[in-house]
């Protein structure tokens, strides 16, 4: 079963805001509790609860007992409440809260609301802690796994860099500017940033406000922020946090370039981009490489007959099968009805036998997937002196299975 949102909140107009809002972000459940009582029942069902937002005085409960109960069932907490005392918010936490937010206005409703959509979706982001015998690491550690990040601590920069060649964390945290005796942050960010943009692999380190040149200095050799020694628990989580979200938007912004919109495959541009680096593997390694063209046959009647939205669905169902057939290969949309494909192999007859199994599907399955049957041309090559060239060669291949009756694949070497 899903994991759910938790809202506890007596008030019932207030509870249906939050709910409201809280849906306007997510799909998943949301329960809503109005009392200690009902909040206890439903944690102690045995019912998954991700993430808690919670008012901090309920009509049956003593003080904080809420938050302890929470507490107990390892229940991430949000605290929605009406009033502001330094020794509650100091309180708060003490007690591990994610959060804590004054219910003064529609804006800090919203914010409490977005921080709880948040931690539920922090479980899927990685965060990276380098922290050689600081002693405030341990303090770090509790307080991202607080915030559900998933976490993976390191007191070595060998250890570190040798697992990076295999993974990449949404974000790294230095904790010191000398990671280790003998290697500083400055020599660690000087190798990370000859293989990772800013927006590749975020990274804040901490610094002393004493040493704010060494701050300075950081940023200018590649670290994205940094965080004062002194720290509250509120400017770390907003640094942590700003720096995963603008990292996050760089790549939809970067995949919005990259990709169709209709399909999700490469784009023409950034086909040709990568197309060159597939070609020049495959002669390290003294194989082959392949160039495919397709095109939907009679795609403009599709369109006429049946309306775009079906025409949207041919070009979608090809895209998929496309993905599917040629999985290891870097598969492209032209414009329009047009793809290409190209990719690496050991014998010219692995792509011939993917081509023709890739057309037969179309033929086979447009009409159950679409409601529209239609055919797919193929042209496919071996050579070229450049991707362009080969381009031009399957794209003439293409032509010849168009003009002997469409809907099979034609070759050339």
């Amino acid at each position: 079963m899903t994991a759910t949102f938790l809202i506890i909140e007596d008030q019932v107009s207030m509870a249906g805001l939050l709910k409201s809002e809280l849906a306007r972000l997510t799909d998943a459940p949301i329960e809503v509790c109005h009392d200690m009582a009902e909040a206890r029942a439903l944690i102690e069902s045995g019912r998954e609860i991700a993430v808690c937002l919670t008012g901090l005085q309920l009509p049956d409960s003593h003080e904080n007992e809420i938050i302890h109960l929470l507490r107990a069932h390892h229940i991430p907490t949000v605290v929605l409440t009406g009033s502001y005392k330094e020794s509650t918010r100091q309180a708060m936490f003490e007690l591990k809260v994610a959060d804590y937010v004054i219910k003064e206005s529609i804006a800090s409703i919203r914010y409490a609301v977005q921080i709880t959509h948040r931690l539920y979706h922090n479980a899927q982001r990685h965060v990276w802690l380098l922290g050689h015998g600081q002693r405030s690491s341990a303090r770090l550690l509790g307080m991202l796994r607080t915030h559900r990040y998933q976490v993976r601590a390191y007191d070595c920069t060998r250890t570190l860099l040798a697992d990076l060649k295999k993974d990449r964390p949404n974000l790294l945290v230095l904790d010191g500017t000398q990671t280790e005796p003998g290697n500083h942050t400055f020599d660690l960010i000087n190798v990370l940033r000859q293989d990772y943009l800013p927006s590749q692999l975020p990274i804040i380190a901490c610094e002393s406000s004493e040493q704010i040149s060494n701050a300075i200095k950081l940023m200018k050799y590649g670290v994205n922020d940094f965080y004062n020694t002194s720290f509250t628990p509120e400017e770390f989580y907003v640094r942590v946090n700003q720096n995963i979200e603008q990292a996050e938007v760089y790549h939809k912004i970067e995949r919005l370039s990259q990709r169709d919109s209709l399909t999700g495959l490469y784009n023409r541009r950034t086909f040709f981009s990568k197309a060159q680096a597939v070609v020049q593997q495959a002669e390290a390694e003294g194989g082959y490489f392949f160039v495919l063209m397709a095109d939907i046959d009679h795609f403009k009647q599709v369109n006429d007959t049946h309306g775009h939205q079906k025409g949207d669905e041919a070009i979608g169902f090809v895209a998929r099968c496309l993905r599917e057939q040629f999985a290891s290969g870097l598969v492209g949309r032209f414009g329009g009805e047009e793809f290409c494909v190209i990719g690496r192999l050991a014998d010219t007859r692995e792509a011939e036998q993917d081509a023709e199994a890739l057309r037969a599907r179309i033929e086979d399955a447009s009409l159950a997937q679409t409601g529209v049957a239609f055919t797919l041309s193929q042209g496919l090559t071996f050579s070229g002196a450049s991707v362009d060239e080969a381009v031009k060669k399957a794209d003439d291949a293409l032509y010849q299975s168009k003009a002997q009756g469409r809907n099979r694949v034609t070759s050339v070497f």
